[in-house]
């Protein structure tokens, strides 16, 4: 016996397509609906309005006035959703603006700091600020301040560093989300003008 082919398979051993397309040559022709047939009630919607003239029998509007009014508030919709997404815009952008201007006027302060203390400690000391050193080494020694200065200025720079890449991952987030928005109100225009 041979192994059946996949057409076969899936129409099954008695099919025969010569036979189906003799039956289908036979009744290719469109039949239309037999009046009387359909019991009222349960056909759709559409059905029930163009059997009444093209009026809906709940408000008396007619198809056309009731297409009118959906693209009209759909127009409505859009053009809210518009507004509203380019006033979050406007706000994401603005924010951006101070983050950045916030995170520049940090790293001026910063680098200025950095300058008085370098310039303070390039200047010659004097007798008296000499003789005062030496004295708050002496306390700074019996104290161990030395090992608690170092902690401290290793959690400062530790915490000054997530401080910097907090505030930089924020703007990073804010640009993607105003971008996404950008996104949001091209589409929103673009299904405006289809309408």
């Amino acid at each position: 016996m041979r192994t059946p082919t996949e057409f076969e398979l899936r129409h099954g051993p008695l099919y025969d397509p010569i036979k189906a397309h003799a039956y289908y040559e036979r009744t290719k022709k469109l039949k239309g609906r037999k009046r009387g047939r359909e019991e009222p009630g349960s056909g759709s919607v559409g059905q029930g309005l163009a059997r009444s003239n093209g009026h809906d029998p709940r408000t008396g509007k007619t198809m056309d006035q009731i297409h009118k009014e959906a693209l009209a508030r759909q127009r409505k919709e859009l053009a809210t959703r518009i507004r509203s997404l380019e006033g979050k815009l406007q706000k994401l952008e603005a924010k951006i603006r101070e983050m950045v201007h916030e995170e520049a006027s940090e790293d001026r302060k910063g680098e200025a700091k950095k300058e008085r203390a370098a310039k303070e400690r390039e200047k010659p000391d004097t007798a008296a600020e000499k003789a005062e050193k030496a004295r708050e080494a002496k306390k700074d020694r019996a104290k161990k301040q030395q090992t608690q200065k170092s902690k401290a200025k290793k959690d400062d720079d530790k915490s000054s560093d997530k401080k910097k890449q907090s505030k930089a991952e924020k703007i990073t987030q804010l640009k993607i989300t105003a971008t996404r928005v950008r996104g949001q109100i091209a589409v929103a225009k673009q299904k405006l003008a289809a309408l």
